[in-house]
């Protein structure tokens, strides 16, 4: 179960890290995303989409490091 957990936690990871730099691509280089992505990560999407996307960032990676690392073992006892 904690293997499966790991997994999970490091795949959803994974994507929320893509997805904020697809994202902060959106911001600086406007043009070329909105062109590749047919106009439907604008500028001001990708700002809002960014923002908030560091609260599931957060918790995904103290999720993962809670199932991946060693450290919270000794908070434990």
């Amino acid at each position: 179960m904690k293997k499966k957990l790991r997994l999970i936690s490091a795949h959803l990871l994974l994507a929320v890290i893509v997805l904020y730099i697809i994202t902060g691509f959106g911001i600086t280089q406007y043009r070329f995303i909105e062109s590749i992505t047919f106009g439907l990560l604008t500028k001001s999407l990708s700002f809002k989409i960014h923002s908030n996307l560091i609260y599931a960032l957060v918790v995904l990676l103290l999720m993962h490091l809670y199932y991946s690392c060693s450290i919270f073992k000794f908070i434990k006892k």
